[in-house]
């Protein structure tokens, strides 16, 4: 369970999202379900009009957050349709394997004792997580997942 000061700075940096220039591409809103979570509508610059809408839950501010694509209608996530292809995601699986997300750690725990893989907390993780999520659909982007 976050910590209140977790809480707050979660809040404070939600707020500052909309100051980030890549945020014109984004629609950002809480997950409601979650103290630390965010949804995401987002696009590659390679294909502009292929939208996804990530889902990213941190357990805790400073660890690796979960991430999972969404369908667009209903917002499941249980479809590999709602998932990019691109470097370590894996539609198929339902996951994302990246040292950045919580569910490449908890495939690969041996990556925390490597300095290449050990996830680096951020000083700003929700600015850290939304650059990185943009940056591997930009740079990796190679369709949608079936």
């Amino acid at each position: 369970m976050p910590s209140e000061l977790e809480c707050a700075l979660f809040e404070q940096e939600f707020g500052e999202i909309a100051d980030l220039p890549e945020s014109a591409r984004w629609h950002v809103e809480r997950d409601a379900a979650v103290p630390l979570g965010i949804i995401v509508t987002i696009h590659s610059i390679k294909k502009p009009l292929e939208t996804y809408i990530a889902r990213l839950r941190w357990p805790m501010l400073f660890e690796p957050p979960s991430l999972k694509f969404l369908t667009l209608d209903g917002r499941l996530d249980n479809n590999p349709g709602a998932w990019p292809k691109c470097r370590g995601f894996r539609p198929s699986q339902l996951d994302a394997c990246t040292s950045w997300t919580l569910e490449g750690h908890s495939l690969h725990p041996e990556w925390r004792l490597s300095p290449k893989t050990a996830f680096q907390a951020p000083e700003r993780p929700v600015r850290f997580a939304l650059l990185t999520l943009q940056s591997e659909l930009d740079m990796f982007y190679e369709g949608r997942g079936s």
